[in-house]
This record gives structure tokens, sequence and C-alpha cells, in this order.
């Protein structure tokens, strides 16, 4: 008798999981697996699991120079295996004699299963995708690398998630990627032909999902369209927030005389409304892409660093060209630009 297949969507952010159904399609068979601080403004709308909640990541731990930091650990040890075994047993339910296949990000808390299950797919999760920093996957040590996997434990570099493991067998990106250890397994998403293909009940159904809701804007008028990044409140970053919304100010000057309009990222916890209480703010928990699909084309979409401007391709793009003092984000910028120029669109400074 075949087996039913299953697909396992771990996602975390709005952005990939929109990915992952203009792929694979909403199915409410599927299951969903969502971080914490996935917006609980979309969750809400699939049935889903949230994710057990870790105190660390990879090797981020308490310092152990105090008891404190030592009973820190040993909770967060305990929860994460407490979490992990909940996991590990509910998928094991849910996918008892199934074809799973597996989907999402590998570089997330409780993502063992991009490395166990041999049909594992990465969605890209933004310009990380695009790192060079992709290596192959490291062994600790045999027996006690065995040891760890089986307890669903991989202290895994960034760099090693990204798809060069064995068993991740395609990398879905919207741009080609020449790192050798990916590069055959990467496939191209065209955003906007995928939703084409999609029913207008099956594009409805996803505008419900992500509550897309842009009444009382009129992109007709000159626009500029400012997009935010979490930089600030990532890890990978060195920028303060400070930093960070002095420059939103300086690209709003740029473009005094049009209509600002700023769509915060779905993981950005500024407070917009306050920070800026007469610009006109767009609900951040939808994807800025699906206001291309919509053929909303502003004058200019404006960022520092978003990957989501290159999906602009009927309005011109403004990638912001101050000091920025991170190499991250410099690094960032200078493939974004690459990018842009490779897209042939029109990029203004």
């Amino acid at each position: 008798m075949a087996k039913n297949k299953k697909n396992i969507c771990l996602v975390t952010t709005v952005y990939s999981f929109f990915l992952y159904l203009l792929v694979k399609g909403y199915n409410e068979d599927d299951i969903y697996i969502f971080t914490a601080w996935f917006p609980k403004e979309i969750s809400k709308n699939v049935k889903h699991i949230p994710m057990p909640a870790v105190i660390f990541r990879g090797k981020k731990f308490a310092e152990l120079n105090s008891i404190s930091g030592i009973y820190k650990n040993i909770v967060g040890f305990f929860k994460y295996f407490y979490g992990y075994l909940k996991l590990r047993l509910l998928l094991f339910i849910k996918t008892f004699n199934c074809d799973v296949a597996v989907y999402g990000h590998a570089q997330t808390p409780f993502s063992y299963m991009f490395f166990e299950n041999e049909n594992s797919n990465i969605i890209e999760d933004g310009m990380e995708n695009y790192t060079a920093n992709i290596v192959e996957t490291h062994k600790i040590n045999p027996i006690l690398d065995k040891i760890l996997h089986i307890c669903g434990i991989y202290f895994l570099e960034m760099g090693e998630c990204y798809g060069s493991h064995k068993n991740i067998k395609n990398v879905y990106l919207t741009h080609e990627h020449t790192n050798p250890l990916i590069k055959d397994k990467v496939r191209i998403i065209n955003i906007k032909e995928l939703w084409n293909n999609l029913s207008k009940s099956e594009q409805e159904k996803l505008l419900e999902i992500f509550n897309v809701n842009i009444e009382g804007i009129d992109f007709n008028k000159k626009t500029a369209l400012l997009l935010t990044e979490p930089l600030a409140e990532g890890t990978s970053t060195t920028i303060t927030k400070e930093e960070e919304i002095n420059i939103y100010y300086e690209i709003i000057d740029k473009f005094s005389d049009y209509q600002i309009i700023i769509k915060p990222h779905p993981r950005d916890t500024k407070n917009f409304e306050k920070i800026f209480p007469n610009m006109k703010i767009i609900d951040k928990s939808f994807p800025i892409e699906i206001l291309t699909l919509l053929n909303i084309n502003p004058t200019v979409v404006c960022s520092i660093v978003s990957t989501a401007l290159y999906n602009f391709e009927n309005s011109k793009i403004y990638v912001y060209d101050g000091k920025v003092d991170d190499k991250l984000i410099a690094d960032s910028q200078e493939e974004l630009i690459k990018i842009i120029k490779e897209k042939g669109l029109e990029l203004i400074s």
C-alpha cells in the first residue's frame, strides 16, 4: 500500500511562509510549525504547531561563572529536551506511515528534521541565503556526533544550514546562487509566475491568511515606499535602534516632496506610528511582495538592505547610500545592488 505524502513547513518568517505557499500551495493537512516570533496575526489564521521555546540557541549559553548562570543553563537544557521530545512525539504521531518532505529553515532551534529526513528543502529567508559563507557540515566526533544527533542536537554554524547537507535536496531561491556546494540544488522561484498560476480562490485564500488590507492609501500619487528591516533587533548586526531610525529620517528627508508610506518588516518591533506620527504606516504582518502581485507600483521604493526591493520591477529603487558602520549590512547592500543591476532595474542615488 502506497504511503500518504505529508509536508512539514518549519519557518520563522512570513516571507518564507508565503514562498512555501506559492511553491507547494495551501493544504490544511500540511504540518505548519512556527517559531515564537512568527507574527500571531498570521499564525492564528492557520492550524499550526508552535515551536517549543528555548532559553539558548546553538552555542549561545549563559555564563558559567555564577550560580544563576549555571541554573539558567540547566533550566535551558531541561526546557530544550522537554520541548524536543514533545515535538518529536507529536510529529511521529502525525507522520506515522507517511512519506515526509520537510521545507523551511534549517538554522532554527528544533530543525533537526532537516538533517535527518532524506527529503529536506530550504526555503529562502532573505539576503542570508546569498551569503558566501556556506560550508560543508562538520563532524564533532563520530561517536559524540551520533549521540548528540539521537537527542536531536546539531550544533551547527550558520553557514552549515543553507543547503550543503546531503539530505537537503532543493534550495528554493528567488535568485541564482553560484556556490558550488548548493548551486545544483537551487530551484529558482518566480513569485509573479507562481502567483498567476493560482486560481482566483487560491489567491484570495492567501490574501486572507496574510490579512492584506491597504484601504485608504492612494498609490497613484507620487509615492516613496520605505521598507524597514529589523536590523537593531537582530543578533547579527551591530547597528543600534537610534542609528537605524536616523537613517530612516535621512531617507524620508531625501524624498520629502513625495507621499511617504512606511511598510515595517514583519519582525520589526519598533513603534513606527509613534516615531513617525505624520506618515502612513502599512500593516507589517504581510509580505511586501504581495503589493507587486496586486500591481501596486510606488514611484520609488527605498530601504537600507531589504531584498524585497528587486521585486518592484516598475518602480525606481533606492538603496541607502550613506555610511553604515556594520560589515554585514555593507556586504548585504553590495550583494543587493549587484542583484538589482543584474535584473536591469532603475537604481537611483
